[in-house]
């Protein structure tokens, strides 16, 4: 998928989030989805600031501003920016990789443990079984064996790999 990164300041109030009214967007209005809908289908999904939450305040997120990204098509993006051109800011490739890996997955852990398999595999050593082929795979986060994998959604590379998106660059 070619993709545009976004960032949309989200405000907070009241204990509500105002997101934008995107579904002022042409593209929205011709797709006949609600945008929400719209963000999931045509694009990643909103990758929400876990760093610092809408009740939470840094530096990147002042009182009052949750930041989320979407990565969307073009034409969305350009019609975002021009709409709520305080709110939205198109990011670069870099930028994205330093959101991505430092504000939204910055608490996602490594790996992923099925700890009802390790404790099989265990139990299976303890009584002097020999693991399987697939029981020795599933100890490699590398291999995509359930047991120990690597995260693919923990940093930016592997979930754009994953997820087959290349970025589109503002020219």
């Amino acid at each position: 998928m070619n993709l545009v990164p976004i960032k949309v300041k989200i405000l907070s109030g009241q204990g509500n989030c105002l997101y934008p009214d995107f579904n002022q967007l042409d593209v929205v209005k011709q797709s006949g989805m609600d945008w929400s809908n719209y963000v999931d289908s045509e694009g990643s999904g909103w990758l929400y600031d876990k760093k610092c939450g809408h009740a939470e305040v840094d530096a990147a997120s002042p009182s009052g501003i949750w930041l989320g990204m979407l990565l969307i098509p073009e034409e969305f993006a350009l019609q975002a920016i021009a709409k709520f051109p305080d709110r939205i800011t198109r990011l670069t490739e870099v930028d994205t990789e330093a959101f991505y890996n430092d504000r939204h997955a910055c608490k996602m852990p490594d790996e992923e443990i099925d700890s009802d398999i390790l404790q099989g595999i265990k139990l299976k050593k303890e009584l002097g079984l020999t693991p399987t082929e697939a029981q020795k795979r599933a100890l490699d986060p590398e291999d995509d064996t359930p047991g120990i994998r690597k995260n693919k959604k923990k940093k930016w590379a592997d979930f754009k790999a994953l997820q087959d998106i290349s970025i589109v660059e503002a020219v």
